[in-house]
């Protein structure tokens, strides 16, 4: 009887071990499990960082070629004025010449 009793608390000392190692694997899991995510998390949120900057830097040159266009669209429309302005001023000093002169 006492081998039955010293068997009885035996197996039920080695679940008790079975049930702690059991704990211990299931929370070396989870810790796994966790950095595995943020390993994971990490690497995501740096290509969606590389993405954003690459979008920001096509908008950014898209945006500068557009303001240059802009401005050599400007440059032209000057230099037509500033091209027309001439004329009429030379037609103007000719035509004041010609008033002076009498004619």
């Amino acid at each position: 009887m006492e081998d039955v009793i010293k068997r009885i608390v035996d197996a039920e000392k080695e679940a008790e071990e079975r049930i702690e190692r059991a704990k211990e694997e299931a929370k070396a899991i989870v810790l796994r499990a966790k950095e595995e995510a943020k390993a994971v998390e990490e690497e995501i949120l740096a290509k969606a960082q590389v993405e954003a900057d690459s979008l920001v830097q096509k908008a950014r040159e898209e945006g500068e070629a557009e303001a240059k266009k802009i401005l050599e669209e400007g440059e032209r429309e000057i230099e037509s004025l500033r091209s027309k302005a001439e004329a009429n001023f030379e037609s103007a000093i000719t035509q004041a010449i010609e008033l002076v002169r009498g004619g």
